[in-house]
């Protein structure tokens, strides 16, 4: 697997079916975003109010319950992109199981709602892990304060918080890229054969561990530039230059506004990427169909 290849296989995908993919992603990335703003607006319009045992930096939003909320919108794009990479593609359409017997099905042209029982245990262990990560990084923020506020004098002054804050961001930021590349790996491989199966998952890359963490960490890259190089031009037109203090609500119009367009980004980049190496590595659970991704 040769990492410049598999990244412009996937990109190559992506941009021959754009229009399927953006069909398959747009509607469940619109649900992660408006739940997440109305959960911002809700705890955070008024911080006071907030109560404390929902809040925690790990987040973003700052609470836990962001992580519940976003990963079953988070696994239908990773089982709608698969699917598709999968020859199994589905139409716009609304669907809602419960139980095996009960199932309500609407067919609605350009959008795709699931939610079954292969999508509700890909949420769950998307929100475990985000859940685990989440209270990592908040609780790597209590021990680096407590240990500042133990070894200096308070109080604490800007040039002894900042290079170790500066420090422990970059160190995140890779562990984080890592974990989640992995993450979208075990809990993509559980949707395309079915089962969950890390360490065979893990031994079928044997040999391309490290060229697989390469190709997520340039694709999760690419996104965040994108993303925040965007959202600082936001900020330069939307925040008043005069220096007063932006709205609350200008402030969600920023940051939730687009993160719309980059959660599609995201999450269908991402899932591309895992499709083309599970199509590579991994046989699919139903023997008929064949995957599209052909070996890097």
């Amino acid at each position: 697997m040769r990492i410049g290849k598999t990244v412009a296989r996937v990109f190559g995908y992506c941009r021959a079916n754009a229009w399927p993919l953006f069909v398959a992603a747009w509607f469940p990335c619109f649900l992660t975003t408006l739940c997440l703003a109305v959960l911002a607006l809700v705890l955070f319009a008024d911080p006071g109010k907030a109560p404390t045992w929902l809040l925690s930096r790990g987040f973003d939003p700052r609470t836990w319950l962001s992580a519940i909320v976003a990963a079953p919108f988070s696994a239908m794009v990773l089982a709608f992109v698969l699917d598709r990479m999968g020859n199994a593609p589905e139409d716009g359409r609304v669907v809602v199981r419960r139980g095996i017997e009960s199932v309500k099905r609407f067919a609605i042209s350009g959008v795709r709602f699931e939610l079954d029982r292969r999508i509700l245990l890909a949420a769950l262990l998307l929100a475990v892990i985000q859940l685990f990560c989440g209270f990592a990084v908040a609780g790597e923020h209590r021990l680096l304060f407590a240990g500042l506020m133990a070894t200096h004098d308070l109080p604490l002054r800007p040039e002894d918080v900042a290079p170790w804050v500066s420090a422990m961001g970059a160190f995140n930021l890779l562990a984080g890229g890592f974990v989640l590349g992995w993450t979208y790996l075990f809990v993509g491989d559980f949707l395309w054969t079915g089962s969950f199966d890390p360490i065979g998952c893990w031994r079928a890359l044997d040999g391309n561990l490290l060229r697989f963490t390469a190709i997520m960490f340039i694709v999760l890259a690419i996104v965040a530039i994108l993303k925040y190089g965007l959202a600082l031009a936001g900020a330069l037109v939307l925040i008043p230059a005069d220096g007063a203090s932006p709205s609350f609500l200008t402030l969600m119009m920023i940051h939730f506004g687009l993160a719309w367009p980059f959660d599609v980004l995201h999450l269908v980049l991402s899932a591309a990427t895992v499709g083309t190496i599970l199509g590579a590595f991994r046989p699919r659970a139903v023997a008929s169909i064949q995957p599209a991704a052909a070996p890097p």
